[in-house]
């Protein structure tokens, strides 16, 4: 499996999860509500994970086995860090997209 194609899988569970997470929130009533604050933070703090998560599960899982394609495995391994950035830039787009799509709803208070 390509190495970008993960990252693009992985941004995308783990912004559902941000998703999950933030509509999860109860919205608070009041003249200074702190849940628009804590869905942000949630979200941003959920975004580590994309690209921890793509490097591992792509060294790990996902990664051809050496003892059978080494050139393969090291080319995998080379474009492995590029693609965690790639699935950092997706997380953060798609999220931006989406906040701005459902600006009053829960989501909207990610940016």
């Amino acid at each position: 499996m390509n190495a970008y194609i993960i990252s693009i899988v992985v941004a995308i569970i783990v912004l559902l999860i941000a998703a999950l997470i933030s509509n999860a929130i109860k919205f608070e009533g009041g003249a200074h509500p702190k849940d628009p604050g804590k869905r942000k933070m949630a979200f941003w703090i959920i975004m580590i994970l994309a690209p921890v998560l793509t490097f591992v599960l792509g060294s790990f899982v996902f990664a051809p086995d050496e003892s059978v394609d080494p050139i393969a495995n090291d080319e995998f391994m080379s474009a492995l860090p590029i693609a965690a950035g790639v699935s950092l830039v997706v997380y953060i787009i798609l999220g931006f997209v989406l906040s701005k799509a459902m600006k009053n709803g829960k989501i909207g208070h990610w940016f």
